[in-house]
């Protein structure tokens, strides 16, 4: 017997269908807003993402695996995506093509080592997108509201958006040089990861989640007051454009994000249950001015994406029971009343699946009661029973087992009897619904 690797886990069953659904949202989400599919390679250069996630953040000072290949190479397994993505970019020269933005989505697994939690692993998986390219705010608040429909249809419902402006490179280093005067007086009374903050880009001090620090950062002066005109501008038009589009905001003046290439607009989506449990946030993103070049790209070519983790989204979702419109039924069980009728069963069954119907076949020779038991085992909709009579009139009993009804059909005109019984369920449902 082999035991999972710690802070790893098997999605299987159910719960496979669940992050494939969440996957899948966003995937069509994505691809209505004209976002192409990216597949990026799991294990890259350890220096991509030293480079371009930043030596500040958590992630590659304490949770990266690493290790030297055999050509005693620094291989990382990607603790993100976007860095793969934004250097697959450049390596392609799409960028050099001029037609931007370049509009990717991604959905894959990466690897943090960090201490387990709830909803938290060490192999986690993630969705996101990435817009490079961007010469207009209005692409900043596109991702956010792609972003925000994609947690929508999900059945999120109480979302908080919480935003805030990190400025372009003029205002980040005014700013960084009035933080690095005030934190410098309260230095030696602060945690073990501030003062290696403070060394490294002082801005992540105001992400810091201890208690005693988090006073001091209270006073600290604010960025708004050292943003340039034009970052105060292309802010203001993402907030007057957020109004536009009903998408409600509260503007954290700490938030910063947990990865160094961040510039001008950050965002979070928070988020509270119908029974007023508080989550925190769900996922989270922003722009940068400088990682493409970072990453060998052309300069001054700028980009904005967000990510989420669907672990953490699908533990919220099933705390708060949003999975409920998942469909899992079976659409049809065929069984065959004596094994010599399995090859006919199989034929049967075949038509179904390419005519659209999600469809199984007994194939273990087992009596009515327990094809039937099995049948109401996987939810399905109508049980198929082939017996003598049946395979010696070509025909088959359609059992609907919701409604308990049954009929002997014509097999030549079995898919359309389906199909009739399906677009008349669907009008039964539009009408209830209309009620």
């Amino acid at each position: 017997m082999f035991n999972l690797v710690k802070g790893t886990h098997d999605v299987i069953l159910s719960e496979a269908d669940k992050y494939s659904y969440i996957e899948q949202t966003f995937i069509q989400v994505a691809e209505f807003f004209n976002y192409k599919e990216f597949r990026t390679p799991i294990i890259e250069s350890s220096e991509l993402f030293q480079r371009s996630v930043g030596d500040s953040s958590d992630i590659v000072r304490k949770e990266m695996y690493t290790f030297l290949d055999k050509g005693d190479r620094s291989i990382t397994l990607r603790p993100e995506l976007t860095a793969g993505i934004i250097r697959s970019i450049v390596n392609n020269k799409l960028l050099a093509l001029g037609d931007i933005p370049v509009k990717a989505y991604y959905v894959g697994p990466c690897f943090r080592y960090e201490r387990p939690q709830q909803g938290r692993y060490r192999q986690f998986n993630q969705f996101g997108i990435e817009c490079v390219g961007v010469v207009s705010p209005y692409r900043d608040v596109e991702v956010i509201s792609l972003c925000y429909y994609g947690l929508k249809i999900l059945g999120f419902k109480n979302l908080k958006l919480v935003i805030n402006c990190l400025g372009d490179d003029e205002s980040r280093t005014n700013y960084k040089n009035v933080l690095r005067d005030y934190f410098a007086k309260h230095l030696d009374n602060m945690c073990g990861d501030c003062k290696e903050r403070f060394k490294l880009n002082v801005l992540r001090i105001l992400d810091c989640k201890d208690p005693s620090d988090q006073e001091i950062v209270k006073n600290a002066p604010r960025i708004e007051d050292y943003l340039t005109p034009k970052s105060k501008e292309n802010f203001d038009k993402i907030l007057k454009t957020l109004d536009n589009l009903g998408i409600e905001y509260e503007i954290d003046r700490n938030l910063v994000r947990g990865l160094d290439y961040y510039s001008d607009v950050v965002f979070e989506f928070h988020y509270t249950s119908s029974k007023g449990i508080n989550y925190g946030a769900l996922c989270g993103g922003g722009h940068y001015n400088k990682l493409i070049q970072e990453i060998g790209g052309p300069k001054d070519i700028e980009g904005c994406g967000f990510a989420i983790g669907i672990e953490r989204i699908a533990s919220v979702m099933n705390d708060d029971n949003l999975f409920a419109d998942i469909d899992e039924s079976l659409d049809c069980y065929v069984m065959p009343l004596d094994i010599s009728y399995q090859n006919k069963a199989i034929e049967i069954a075949t038509t179904l699946r390419l005519n659209g119907f999600k469809s199984d076949v007994n194939l273990e020779g087992k009596g009515l009661k327990g094809m039937l038991k099995k049948a109401l085992k996987f939810n399905t909709k109508y049980a198929l029973i082939l017996g003598e009579d049946e395979v010696n009139s070509n025909k088959i009993v359609v059992k609907d087992l919701k409604e308990e009804k049954q009929e002997s059909i014509e097999l030549d005109e079995l898919i359309s009897y389906l199909d009739q019984k399906e677009s008349e369920d669907c009008e039964c449902h539009h009408h209830q619904n209309e009620e």
